[in-house]
């Protein structure tokens, strides 16, 4: 049965505001509690005491994770890498695709300076790659059916120093800040100790100034 601390959890989570607000502590919870409750009644199917949301608002506050506990978690901040001049290209799968990604990735390992990271989905695959990279890609690529195809890209790479397997939270805790500065994210890549975020060329200065501060 889904109880009133879940109900609550479950609205304060997905607005970014009221979830960074409440876990500052810069919100009446009365008021808030007030707000929320004919929701919660709602997704409950009974009646709601005002005191319950308020208690389930107060046990919540101190589980939230805000930027600042990222100090915590890092003594020594993580590695902010930008690159510019990205592409993205996202290809129907075929049974041809891995022979021609070995191609591609072969390509890209002799030109070191050149980025590549690619996506096998289970209908699609999708390439984010330097643009010096595209006649490579259409050549390789040509007899495949492209589904899209966005330019201009950027990318900000955050290699922590740390295993952050088991931190949860982390990833979190950068994407929300984006998302409360509406900043759209084209797409997010991650390996063991690294998180790549692949926005347009527009936001990028902006976001990369947003991360950075949160470990300064």
């Amino acid at each position: 049965m889904i109880t009133v601390p879940d109900i609550v959890r479950k609205i304060i989570s997905r607005t970014p505001y009221l979830e960074e607000a409440l876990s500052r502590d810069i919100i009446n919870l009365s008021g808030l509690a007030r707000d929320i409750r004919p929701e919660v009644e709602k997704l409950t199917m009974k009646k709601v005491e005002l005191g319950s949301v308020i208690m389930a608002l107060k046990r919540l506050q101190p589980k939230l994770r805000t930027s600042l506990e990222l100090e915590m978690i890092f003594k020594t901040p993580p590695e902010l890498i930008l690159r510019s001049n990205l592409l993205e290209i996202t290809i129907a799968n075929s049974s041809l695709l891995a022979e021609k990604q070995k191609h591609l990735l072969l390509y890209a390992s002799k030109r070191h300076a050149q980025f590549i990271t690619i996506t096998h989905g289970i209908f699609e695959t999708t390439i984010i790659a330097s643009r010096q990279t595209l006649d490579m890609i259409y050549k390789l690529y040509k007899d495949e059916k492209i589904i899209s195809e966005i330019a201009d890209l950027s990318s900000i790479t955050v290699k922590f120093p740390v295993d952050i397997i088991n931190t949860s939270g982390v990833y979190y805790t950068i994407l929300k800040i984006l998302a409360w500065e509406n900043i759209d994210i084209t797409e997010v890549v991650s390996t063991y100790s690294e998180i790549t975020i692949i926005l347009k060329k527009d936001y990028v200065e902006r976001a990369f100034g947003l991360i950075k501060g949160l470990f300064d």
